[in-house]
């Protein structure tokens, strides 16, 4: 016995409660050490996953006030004041917000996009003096008697932009000051449209109907709207703030090849320590509708 230590023999419940408790403190400190190491393993992976599939960019001008860009005038096309994250991995969908960018152009614009390939679009006053868009999904669309035939009405056509869609633009308003122009239509009826819309895309409907050389296929409606389809490999795009946007009524179809991205997540203020805040909201926010499933 001589060879053992008196304080083993002895070993009292008090030093063994103690002993215990300070194993426990160590593994608990230990196990949450690594649940923290892994955690930011996982979410530095993310992140590291995420700037491989995003691209950051500045956004500027008003074309797309309210939605971006709440505080600058609509005369201020330089300032930046707003930025996005886009998923350059997603060409977007309709009323998706994108960032384009034409091979051309020196820098890339953002606009939403608001028909795809096989959509019948138009752009009309209605009674109430508003231009509003319409557009007829590809699938609403047959053929009956060798002619084209909607199962929607103009009325039903009619995008109301006012927040069900997933955004609200900027005051009809704006959209239509300075901007009516009177046109015949088939029939002799009249209707108002805009300019620029009408001169790209109705007019030669309207000049010579029974051409073969008009550029887009087209639907007449029973009120005698003019629905032209967008063409394959391209898409019609927007910016909210009608009455301040140079986009698709001016310059026509573009190419989806020139979509950069679609925007997944809007920073308001874009120095680093906020864009990584709103990297990590976005984050928790994708594991919570993970888990919400």
């Amino acid at each position: 016995m001589k060879n053992f230590d008196k304080d083993f023999i002895q070993y009292s419940d008090k030093k063994v409660k103690e002993e215990t408790k300070n194993l426990a403190l160590y593994l608990t400190l230990h196990i949450s050490l690594y649940i923290v190491l892994i955690f930011f393993v996982i979410f530095f992976a993310w992140y590291t996953y995420f700037t491989t599939t995003h691209s950051f960019y500045e956004v500027k001008g008003a074309s797309m006030k309210n939605t971006l860009n709440q505080n600058v005038s609509d005369t201020d096309g330089n300032a930046a004041y707003d930025a996005v994250y886009v998923n350059t991995t997603d060409k977007g969908n309709v009323f998706d917000i994108v960032v384009i960018k034409k091979p051309t152009d020196a820098e890339a614009i953002i606009k939403r996009t608001m028909a795809v390939a096989g959509d019948f679009i138009t752009i009309a006053k209605d009674k109430s003096g508003f231009y509003r868009f319409y557009r007829i999904e590809k699938n609403e669309m047959s053929v009956q008697e060798n002619k084209l035939v909607s199962s929607k009405t103009d009325e039903q056509a009619k995008l109301e932009e006012n927040g069900t869609n997933g955004y609200e633009i900027r005051g009809y308003e704006d959209w239509t000051a300075n901007r009516d122009s009177q046109f015949t239509f088939l029939n002799s009826k009249e209707r108002h449209y805009e300019e620029d819309f009408y001169v790209k895309f109705l007019q030669p409907f309207f000049d010579n109907p029974e051409s073969e050389d008009l550029k887009y296929n087209y639907f007449v409606s029973d009120d005698e709207l003019v629905y032209v389809q967008v063409p394959e490999d391209y898409f019609f795009y927007m910016g909210d703030n009608r009455g301040h946007s140079d986009d698709s009524r001016l310059k026509g179809f573009c190419p989806v090849e020139y979509i950069v991205g679609k925007a997944d997540l809007v920073v308001y203020d874009y120095n680093f320590g906020n864009r990584l805040w709103e990297v990590i909201k976005f984050y928790f926010n994708q594991v919570d509708k993970f888990f919400a499933r």
